[in-house]
């Protein structure tokens, strides 16, 4: 009884010799320059997009550690900042935001007009 799937074909009786490379060379009735030159083609185009891709990766973790400096610069700035306005004693934490004081403004405004 058989499983449906075809026989198994023996490996030929004499395989073609292995280039200096390492590879059997294929037949030469099989050997195509035109197919051969598309390969070749589309491994250049890959790879030099590729490159293009790995280009573009560095330029982004470039940016990515400047922003990352200046957060850090920032950040410090604003903290030497809070420290010097404590030193003076400035009530500054209590101070209104400045988006409340244009509300405020403008309700004023609104009154004004009514």
């Amino acid at each position: 009884m058989t499983s449906g799937k075809p026989p198994k074909q023996p490996f030929p009786s004499n395989p073609p010799p292995p280039t200096d490379n390492g590879f059997q060379q294929a037949s030469s009735s099989q050997y195509d320059p035109e197919k051969n030159e598309q390969y070749r083609r589309g491994v250049k185009m890959l790879h030099e997009r590729c490159k293009s891709i790995q280009r573009h990766n560095e330029r982004v973790v470039f940016r990515l550690h400047s922003v990352k400096r200046l957060i850090k610069t920032r950040s410090r700035d604003v903290e030497m900042l809070k420290k010097r306005l404590d030193r003076y004693q400035d009530n500054w934490r209590c101070a209104p935001e400045k988006k409340a004081v244009k509300r405020e403004e403008s309700k004023a405004e609104e009154k004004e007009s009514d």
